[in-house]
């Protein structure tokens, strides 16, 4: 009878407006937000979608028990000023506005981050399939129809695609591009990184994109910045 009422609660409650749903998100998950800023161990995962990495707090603008609904970058205005140890936030970025949304997301970022904080971003890499378009690398493309829809029978087809996801991607990064948003944002030190390689070990193994192309490099962009 309780698990009944728990879910029907749980289904009323995702068929809330957001104006309603996610300030009750938010203080459901206060406590353990508090928790991990009084031992100096806040993790936000940022745009996470429905995977959720433990012993971080996952938002989104998805609803999931598991999942803090708030709607980002200006969502996280709720946190504090130097209140979090670490971000990371993975094929996000590439969906907000590069002039306007992705700079008040790296800056917020950089602004909850305390001293010594990292920020990991991984993105899409579009120098890679752009290098790969301007050489004919046909090999490079047959790994690409498996992951881009049928439609995608040209080597163009495979690049705009790329590039645009249908109109869901917003920007394209390669790590000239990325690392002059990220020094708009506050940041100074900004390494390359590569797929579950880091030189923080918290950061080491919450990849979870793991699409590589024809020689088995990552097909995406793997950033370290720092506070």
């Amino acid at each position: 009878m309780k698990k009944h009422i728990k879910n029907v609660i749980k289904a009323i409650a995702f068929r809330l407006p957001l104006s309603i749903y996610v300030p009750l998100c938010y203080a459901l998950h206060k406590k353990a937000i508090e928790r991990a800023q009084e031992h100096g161990n806040l993790r936000l995962h940022l745009g996470c979608g429905w995977t959720i990495l433990d012993e971080w707090i996952n938002i989104d603008l998805k609803r999931n028990r598991e999942i803090l609904t708030i709607r980002l970058p200006g969502g996280l205005r709720k946190f504090g000023d130097n209140s979090t140890s670490y971000i990371y936030s993975s094929h996000f970025l590439e969906h907000l506005d590069y002039r306007t949304e992705a700079l008040d997301f790296v800056t917020e970022c950089y602004r909850l981050l305390d001293d010594g904080g990292v920020l990991r971003v991984a993105v899409p890499d579009i120098e890679k399939i752009i290098n790969a378009y301007t050489r004919k690398n046909r090999e490079f493309f047959n790994v690409q129809s498996e992951l881009h829809p049928s439609w995608c029978t040209t080597n163009l087809d495979h690049l705009m695609y790329a590039l645009q996801q249908q109109g869901e991607h917003k920007y394209g990064y390669d790590f000239e591009t990325a690392k002059i948003l990220l020094k708009k944002g506050g940041f100074q030190k900004i390494v390359k990184s590569d797929f579950k390689k880091s030189d923080v070990k918290e950061l080491v193994d919450i990849d979870y994109w793991p699409y590589t192309d024809h020689n088995g490099e990552n097909l995406s962009l793997f950033i370290d910045a720092y506070k």
